[in-house]
Formats: structure tokens, C-alpha cells, sequence
């Protein structure tokens, strides 16, 4: 749930064709995965090597690569670094590199910068050798797909790909920060969510719900019976219970909403929607 703003991912190149269907509509490009330690992930290929990446549309970067996976993965670094925090406050500073190509599925990028992944907590703690971050897959129309073991995208123009993929036009996402943010109606009054499928858990913040639960601060878990996110009713959503530095919302819907959905959000027109 990085923050990261890296600028130097704005100059990505890429290289991918869309196929159309025979009614006009454009086939998407998809990117198999599994969930491994709670985490969609996926098999992709960087200059030539094989590394298993998490799909994570909670984080900013471009890619994010291990300290030790930069060993072994033809990269040049810039020179320049990059500090940022992650969801728990804690603070890292990461060097940037270039790299070419990376395939992943149906995905392909001629040449990309991205982050070192440090440290033993956070991102750089994955199991994983690295992400796949909202600065690549935030120029599509994402479709997480988890229950049928897909993620696919579509470019940002197209038209009628929620009401295909997920049934409905869908309800309002506001990009705050590089983060998906929407709004959840509940029986116990609004609270704000991002949508992150690098997050392992559905966590709530305790000083979200502190004024509306008598003794909220003590419970560990807390299920809401009427839970209706973007202005799609769903429930019971059950959330851990953790305080946590970034981002500023009240909750993240991760692994736990993303693996009993098909998920489809689009930042460029600040939709969202799911079945």
C-alpha cells in the first residue's frame, strides 16, 4: 500500500496488441494467477528471467523487485533513489532501476523503471521476488478475476466492459494519491475503502469505528451485515481490526473481498464495480 510516486514510471514504453471479437469489442490481455500466501501472483519474465510477481493494484510503483532478485535480473540502476513509507509508518529508501523487456501473460512492456524492494518488512518481506504495481496496471481497465484464476485487462477506452465482465456500470472510485478509494455504506454509517489486491487481509482501522463500537478498540475482528460499496450492496464483510499509518482511509479491501469477487475497476473514469 505504497504511496510511491515514481515519476520516472511515467516514461514507460510498451509494446501489445489488442485483438478485437467479432462484435467490436477488444479481448482483453490476461495475466493468469494464483494466490500464494493470500497474494495474487503470477509467473512473469524480466530481460529473459523468470520471477513471480504479485499483482498488486495497491501500490504505486511500476515494478518493485527484491534486493536479492536484482542479482539476478538484468537491470541498470539510475543512480537515484527513492524514499517512501509504507502502510505501517515505516520508512525505506529504494534505488531505481531500468529494465527491458517484462512479459507477463498477455502483458508485455518493451522497457520500464521500477524499485528495489527493501527491507524485511512490507513489500520487501513478500515471499514473492517482487510486484506488479498500479503504475502498469493503472493504465487499463482491471478485472481481477481471482475465483476464475485471471486478471484481465482492457485499454482504457473501451466501452461496456463492466457491464460484460461485471454486470453493472458501477459506482464511483476516486483516485487519491495513486490510491482507489470508494465509498461504503454500512449499518453502522459511511466509511472510505481502497481497493488493494496486494493486501493479504480486509483490515479496518479501530479509530475508524472507535465512536460507533463501544469497546471497538479491543476486538480483533468485526463483521458488518450490510456492507454496500460502491453503491453495490454485498454482506457480510468481515475486517481485521489493525491500526495502520497509509493511506488515509478507514479501511482496505484485499484478499478476503477480491478471492469471493470478480473485481472491476477503472481509475481513468473512476469506476468500480464487482459480482
Amino acid at each position: 500500500m505504497s504511496r510511491s510516486m515514481l515519476l520516472a514510471g511515467l516514461a514507460l514504453a510498451f509494446v501489445f496488441s489488442v485483438a478485437h471479437a467479432g462484435d467490436g469489442a477488444p479481448r482483453p490481455l490476461r495475466i493468469a494467477l494464483t494466490l500464494q500466501h493470500g497474494l495474487p501472483t503470477t509467473h512473469a519474465m524480466i530481460g529473459g528471467k523468470w520471477v513471480t510477481l504479485v499483482l498488486d493494484a495497491g501500490s504505486y510503483q511500476v515494478v518493485g523487485l527484491k534486493t536479492a532478485v536484482l542479482g539476478r535480473v538484468p537491470v541498470r540502476f539510475t543512480g537515484d533513489q527513492e524514499s517512501f513509507a509504507d502502510a505501517d509508518g515505516h520508512v525505506f529508501t529504494s534505488r531505481i532501476f531500468h529494465a527491458q523487456p517484462l512479459a507477463a501473460g498477455g502483458l508485455l512492456a518493451s522497457q520500464f523503471d521500477g524499485n528495489g524492494l527493501v527491507g524485511s518488512s512490507g513489500k520487501g518481506g513478500l515471499p514473492q521476488d517482487g510486484l506488479i504495481g498500479f503504475g502498469l496496471l493503472g493504465r487499463y481497465q482491471m478485472v481481477f478475476d481471482e475465483p476464475g484464476g485471471e486478471l484481465r485487462l482492457y485499454p482504457s477506452s473501451a466501452s461496456g466492459v463492466f457491464k460484460r465482465e461485471c454486470g453493472s456500470e458501477g459506482g464511483a472510485l476516486c483516485l487519491e494519491r495513486g490510491v482507489m478509494v470508494s465509498e461504503v455504506q454500512t449499518g453502522r454509517g459511511a466509511f472510505r475503502v481502497q481497493w488493494d489486491s496486494g493486501s493479504a487481509q480486509d483490515v479496518l482501522r479501530p479509530s475508524a469505528v472507535a465512536g460507533r463500537i463501544k469497546d471497538a478498540d479491543l476486538l480483533r475482528r468485526l463483521t458488518f451485515q450490510r456492507f454496500d460499496v460502491a453503491g453495490q450492496p454485498t454482506g457480510p464483510q468481515t475486517f481485521t481490526l489493525r491500526q495502520f499509518a497509509a493511506p488515509d482511509v478507514d479501511a482496505v479491501l484485499g484478499t478476503g473481498f477480491f478471492s469471493t469477487h470478480v473485481v472491476c475497476l477503472d481509475p481513468s473514469r473512476g469506476r468500480a464495480a464487482f459480482r
